[in-house]
């Protein structure tokens, strides 16, 4: 049967189910395909039709025989999705949390409660460095090395097939953990900087008690920041590539994790 013909024999829309709910799941993290500014109705959209490209390429999948039983596999066919978009979506969101204790270094998160327009949503660093990151992970194909990804884990893992959930819950910590990993990364450089600031201005309000220190510290900590951020900038946009680089192994690694061990 043809590839078009094979996504109208009704034998296949159990598979196009199981499909569509793995890349749900991938829809709702992974940066880009998840982003807000995209219309839900756009999103939904490309999730269909993306599922009607995998589906003759996955193993098909014979229903259950009691109805109850569907929804808890099509839970954990979404939970695997949302695994493999998280395997991208740390290192954008790691970038954007390293902006965000920048902004709070520098003092910049007085920005809002200064704001002269208050209902007008002021711009941080941590919006920079996200954007950036993201600049960088779709100009290395990152969107796309997910889609590829879950195209091969319908080989690995075929739809309706068990899961290991304690190896899911593993995989969860360490993608915790390699969020917090590349935020401290992404902003060593400006803390370090800013800690030496202090450091040193600590030492000159002691040697110099006229000296009124708050007054100083403000846009001396903002100065340097700014400038050390500006300095950084090429080594962050380095070191997010590397990351997306290393992309297709997370990936493989989520998807060892939910591979049940023999």
């Amino acid at each position: 049967m043809g590839f078009p013909l094979a996504l109208l024999d009704p034998g296949a829309w159990p598979t196009f189910v199981f499909v569509t709910a793995r890349l749900t799941g991938l829809m709702l993290t992974a940066p880009l395909w998840s982003m807000t500014a995209m219309p839900r109705t756009v999103r939904a959209a490309v999730t269909v039709v993306l599922a009607l490209l995998l589906t003759p390429l996955a193993p098909r999948v014979t229903l259950p025989d009691q109805l109850l039983e569907l929804p808890m596999p099509l839970a954990l066919e979404l939970v695997l999705g949302i695994g493999i978009g998280l395997a991208a979506a740390v290192l954008v969101q790691g970038a954007s949390l390293a902006g965000e204790v920048i902004s709070l270094q520098m003092g910049l998160s007085l920005g809002p409660a200064l704001a002269s327009v208050p209902e007008l949503e002021v711009p941080s660093v941590g919006q920079l460095q996200s954007l950036l990151a993201l600049f960088i992970y779709v100009a290395v194909g990152g969107h796309l090395v997910l889609l590829r990804g879950l195209a091969e884990s319908l080989h690995t893992l075929p739809p309706a097939s068990a899961l290991d959930l304690a190896g899911g819950a593993d995989l969860a910590a360490r993608l915790g953990g390699a969020l917090f990993t590349s935020a401290l990364g992404a902003a060593a450089p400006v803390m370090v900087t800013l800690l030496l600031v202090n450091v040193a201005l600590a030492i000159l309000a002691r040697a110099v008690p006229q000296l009124n220190a708050m007054m100083v510290s403000l846009p001396l900590t903002i100065g340097v920041g700014l400038l050390m951020l500006g300095l950084a900038l090429p080594l962050l946009a380095a070191a997010v590539a590397g990351w997306m680089h290393g992309l297709p192994a997370g990936v493989a690694g989520v998807i060892a994790a939910f591979r049940p061990r023999p």
